[in-house]
C-alpha cells in the first residue's frame, strides 16, 4: 500500500508543479500611493515647482518566462504643479466712474501680476476694494493606462519600462485668496475649472523599479511626459509636459 501511495505521489508531482507554474503566470497587484509632479519644458522655469498628490489603481502582469513579463494597468493619477505667482486686481474703475461694472479679468486694466519664487505683491489694504490671489496650483486628474515590459533581474527585484496613456478627467486651478468688498476684508480659497486649457490626452514613458517581499511590493516609477499638455496659446506654456514621480505599495495576488 505504501509503495502505491509513493508511486501515485511521484506521478502527480510533475502535474502539480506544472499547475503551480501555470497559475503563477498571471499576477494581479492593486496599488495605492503618492505622486510628486511638476511641469517640464516651460519657458518660465521659475514659475513652477513640484506638488504632491495621490495615485490608486491595479496592474495585471503576464509572466512570459522566469525572467520576463508584460503588464497592463489602470490608475487614477493626480499630476500638475504649484505656481510661484500672485495676482492683484483693484476694483475701482480707472475713470473713477462708479457706474462702470467689471465682469471679467480682461476688464481690469490696472491689475498686477508677479511670477517667480516668493511671489508677493504689496498694496494698500486701506484703499479701494480688491481681489488678491496667491499660492496657486494646477491640479490635473488623469485616468492612466500603463503597459510595461518587466525584467525580474533578481529575487524580488524588478525593473520596468513601457508607455503610458493619460486621459484628462479634470483640471482645476486652486489657491489662496484675499478680498475686500464694501470695506470688509475676507480670506479664503479659490477653485476654478481650467480643463479647456489642456489637451484631453497625453503620453508618458514610465521607467521604474520594484521590490517584492513575499506578496507585498514597493514600486517606484518616473513618468516622463513626451507630449505637450497645454491647449492654450500662451507662448510660455505651449511646450509644457508632465514630469511625475510615483511611489506605491501593492499586494500581489498570483492567479
Amino acid at each position: 500500500m505504501k509503495k502505491l501511495i509513493y508511486l501515485a505521489a511521484l506521478l502527480l508531482m510533475p502535474w502539480t508543479a506544472s499547475a503551480q507554474e501555470k497559475s503563477s503566470k498571471i499576477t494581479l497587484t492593486p496599488r495605492v500611493g503618492m505622486t510628486v509632479s511638476d511641469f517640464a519644458c516651460s519657458l518660465v522655469h521659475e514659475l513652477y515647482t513640484p506638488k504632491t498628490g495621490f495615485t490608486v489603481g491595479v496592474d495585471a502582469e503576464y509572466r512570459i518566462s522566469k525572467l520576463f513579463g508584460v503588464s497592463a494597468g489602470v490608475f487614477y493619477n493626480m499630476q500638475g504643479a504649484k505656481e510661484h505667482a500672485a495676482l492683484y486686481i483693484p476694483l475701482l474703475p480707472p475713470s473713477g466712474n462708479p457706474d462702470i461694472i467689471y465682469t471679467s479679468p480682461s476688464d481690469f486694466p490696472s491689475m498686477t501680476s508677479v511670477i517667480g519664487k516668493g511671489a508677493h505683491i504689496d498694496f494698500d489694504r486701506n484703499g479701494y476694494d480688491y481681489y488678491y490671489m496667491y499660492e496657486p496650483k494646477v491640479e490635473l486628474h488623469y485616468l492612466s493606462i500603463p503597459i510595461l515590459a518587466q525584467a525580474h533581474v533578481w529575487k524580488g527585484l524588478t525593473v520596468k519600462l513601457g508607455v503610458q496613456w493619460d486621459h484628462l478627467v479634470s483640471a482645476r486651478a486652486k489657491g489662496q485668496k484675499e478680498s475686500k468688498l464694501d470695506g470688509t476684508i475676507s480670506y479664503g480659497t479659490f477653485d476654478m475649472g481650467i480643463k479647456s486649457q489642456f489637451h484631453n490626452d497625453a503620453l508618458a514613458i514610465p521607467v521604474g523599479v520594484a521590490y517584492s517581499y513575499k506578496n507585498i511590493e514597493l514600486d517606484a516609477r518616473y513618468l516622463w511626459g513626451i507630449t505637450k499638455i497645454a491647449a492654450n496659446a500662451d507662448n510660455d506654456d505651449k511646450d509644457v509636459m508632465n514630469s511625475t514621480f510615483a511611489i506605491t505599495l501593492g499586494y500581489n495576488f498570483h492567479l
